[in-house]
């Protein structure tokens, strides 16, 4: 018997961070979907780390991603 799993690959924390593209598309569909996969949490991390350290570009696209969580946070409390 085979069983077929609809898991994507997971890829590690060290990937995302040389990822960025990747890394928001991943981080922002986990936000859309609630979703807390090792995915989710990895490509988490490597937005963070685009957020304070990114390059010119990457670094305000990742910071508009936490601004906007936090102004969605703050609207409901």
């Amino acid at each position: 018997m085979i069983l077929l799993s609809g898991c994507k690959e997971t890829k590690s924390e060290a990937w995302y961070k040389q990822h960025p593209d990747e890394t928001y598309a991943v981080y922002t569909q986990c936000l859309k979907d609630g979703e807390a996969s090792d995915n989710c949490e990895f490509a988490h991390r490597a937005a963070l780390m685009f957020a304070q350290e990114g390059q010119p570009g990457v670094k305000e696209k990742f910071e508009a991603i936490f601004q906007q969580e936090a102004a969605k946070r703050n609207a409901v409390t």
